[in-house]
């Protein structure tokens, strides 16, 4: 394999009409540089804000919620939190109440009323599971038992600030002249922003006893949602949870169970903005095929005195398959050290600021996946190598006769 990395070390360089094909070879390099460094930044780009918003989706929601079919209640969630607690992954267990109701704000001029989600906590135990306890930007994050944090968007849009009341209408109630809606005087006592819009435009939280008792509930919980040490490999988890609680009417179900739809577009546009770009690095794959049929052509007289002196057609081949591969690796090594500088500039000297009221975030994020990066590099190399395989296999079939005719 010496012998062929130097003869094709050699060739990469023509000494006869140097100048024309090593200003080919430059810009073959150029485009994969061109190509993996615009891949690596992108994808980068891409990364970090997937990682911003599982962040704050993590941060929001639960890693896995247990609950009783769809409608019924868990009547022994103290039992559930125990038992879950009790597996070595799962980080904390919090019980909670999730249900829909309308809040209403009286004025002069009318009134404003909001459909809404509130959820009832055990604060203490919430603190470990979500950040809901910890976003709370406003007032106190220890609602007592009349009173309610509301989501900033959610707020906003009816004009609420800490100490105002709010009147929260949770159901139908049965009385002592029929049944009529129940209504619950509140006061907003604290603000949470998570930054994702649907959940402070919707979401409300009080005290897991507060909300049993606007709902008309006993001592009991709609869910009971964990914390785990690992998020991506819930699997394990999920199973051991079932054999731990033996209870088949609850269904434990996975924070990718709940919108898979919505994940699953996230990751089809990274593919598909993987594919597109990949088309650069295809581009300068054809400057590739160009450089090597230039030097096939040029090279013939060589190639037929190296077959004549007893060189094998797969060594010609692996000659002119090393120098695609040449061309490709010193490509990807400029390119990946352009998009490594491009995003490092971009987390340290040049952050681009963005609009926080249309991403939840103030500065685009960049964050580099080094399995993204390996993928990246497999494919331009793959891609380089099969461009290279046509001339190569082109050389290797020159007979010893036929190059050296006209010599």
């Amino acid at each position: 394999m010496r012998f062929e990395f130097f003869v094709s070390r050699r060739y990469l360089a023509s000494r006869e009409r140097r100048g024309l094909i090593s200003l080919i070879t430059i810009i073959s390099v150029g485009g994969v540089a061109v190509g993996v460094a615009a891949l690596i930044v992108v994808i980068a780009v891409m990364d970090g804000f997937d990682k911003e918003l599982m962040e704050r989706i993590m941060g929001s929601s639960s890693h896995i919620t247990i609950r009783h079919g769809w409608t019924d209640t868990i009547g022994d969630y103290q039992r559930v939190v125990a038992l879950a607690e009790a597996d070595p992954d799962v980080v904390a267990a919090s019980p909670l109440i999730s249900r829909k109701a309308f809040l209403s704000v009286e004025r002069r001029v009318g009134s404003t009323m909001e459909g809404v989600r509130i959820e009832g906590f055990d604060l203490q135990r919430e603190k470990k599971v979500t950040n809901f306890v910890r976003d709370v930007c406003l007032g106190s994050a220890e609602p007592g038992e009349h009173d309610i944090v509301l989501g900033y968007v959610l707020a906003q849009t009816m004009q609420l600030w800490i100490d105002d009341p709010v009147y929260a209408v949770t159901g139908l109630g049965q009385f002592a002249t029929g049944p009529h809606p129940k209504t619950a005087r509140l006061r907003v006592c604290g603000i949470f922003k998570t930054g994702l819009f649907e959940v402070d435009a919707n979401c409300a939280f009080m005290s897991l006893d507060a909300a049993q008792r606007i709902f008309l509930l006993g001592d009991v919980a709609d869910q009971v949602h964990l914390r785990v040490s690992g998020p991506y490999r819930l699997e394990p988890i999920k199973r051991r949870l079932r054999e731990q609680l033996n209870d088949p009417s609850l269904v434990i179900v996975g924070w990718d169970e709940l919108n898979p739809d919505f994940f699953a577009a996230l990751k089809l546009e990274k593919i598909v903005m993987f594919i597109i770009l990949l088309l650069i690095v295809l581009v300068a794959a054809f400057n590739i095929i160009g450089t090597l049929v230039m030097i096939v052509i040029e090279k013939t007289r060589e190639i037929g005195i190296l077959r004549a002196m007893g060189t094998t057609q797969r060594q010609i081949l692996r000659i002119f398959l090393l120098q695609g591969l040449m061309v490709g690796v010193l490509g990807i090594v400029v390119g990946s050290a352009i998009g490594f500088f491009i995003c490092w500039s971009l987390n340290t000297w040049f952050p681009i600021q963005l609009p926080a009221g249309v991403y939840g975030i103030s500065q685009m994020p960049v964050f580099i996946r080094w399995e993204t990066v390996a993928i990246i590099v497999a494919s331009a190399l793959l891609i380089c190598l099969i461009a290279s395989w046509l001339p190569a296999w082109r050389a290797s079939r020159l007979e010893p006769t036929t190059a050296l005719r006209y010599e």
